[in-house]
């Protein structure tokens, strides 16, 4: 599939310059799409209309909390800041805080630092039923080098898709922070992408149960599930930039 995705992604690089209309609605379309799904998986109720009219206009959508309006627009303006440092820096530990600070932004009901490690151990009900304990908290900090320590070593010898969904399941295998784990882990995930001239893997909100499955299969050591899902988002997305085109 590598190959397939490395050619359509060659297709778009030859008719570069784009124009810059359409390289904005691009990256609206990308925006929207990204912040929508990836809410919504973590339990948002905004429909992606009303996230897309929340972005575009920046009125409240009645009935909806005001947690929910600022995971929009925190998860738009760490989109943002991601396009806005993606040419001048890598993935760093400080980055990856820095995607977490901005995602809780403003949010009062909290009882932790945003951009700041767990304090507590934490663990999750998996979709088949096991307790699934994350990293202890007091091992974070080197789970965390280890896991950058491993992407500066792999980062030019791995395929990009392969080392981007890697990632994206060592990052949430450690859940280093008490909550927003995934979303971190998933803008982490598409920096690595982007960085490397793919567009986005916007994972969907209707592929949820398929999403947790292939993270459970990471978990057991399997990997493909996660990477195959990842480099099929990609595909979807090159294959909408070649329609727009």
């Amino acid at each position: 599939m590598f190959e397939k995705i490395d050619a359509l992604r060659s297709e778009v690089d030859q008719r570069r310059p784009l124009s810059a209309d359409l390289m904005k609605i691009v990256a609206q379309k990308f925006r929207e799409e990204w912040t929508y799904h990836t809410n919504a998986i973590e339990g948002n109720t905004f429909s992606y209309q009303e996230t897309a009219f929340f972005l575009r206009e920046g009125l409240t959508v009645k009935g909806k909390s005001l947690r929910e309006h600022l995971e929009i627009i925190n998860h738009a303006e760490a989109i943002d800041y991601l396009q806005e440092v993606i040419t001048t820096r890598d993935l760093t530990e400080r980055l990856i805080k820095d995607f977490h600070a901005l995602l809780f932004q403003g949010v009062r009901d909290i009882d932790f630092a945003p951009g700041e490690y767990k304090k507590h151990d934490n663990h999750v009900l998996t979709i088949s039923g096991k307790i699934h304990h994350y990293t202890p908290a007091i091992q974070v900090p080197i789970e965390m080098e280890q896991l950058m320590l491993w992407y500066e070593s792999n980062k030019t010898i791995i395929h990009p898709i392969q080392i981007a969904a890697t990632f994206h399941h060592k990052l949430v295998a450690i859940h280093p922070f008490t909550d927003g784990n995934a979303r971190v882990s998933r803008l982490a995930m598409n920096f690595i992408l982007m960085k490397n001239g793919f567009p986005p893997a916007i994972i969907r909100n209707e592929n949820r149960e398929d999403y947790y499955a292939a993270l459970e299969k990471a978990d057991n050591g399997d990997l493909s599930l996660i990477i195959d899902l990842v480099a099929a988002e990609v595909k979807n997305n090159l294959d909408l930039m070649l329609s727009a085109l």
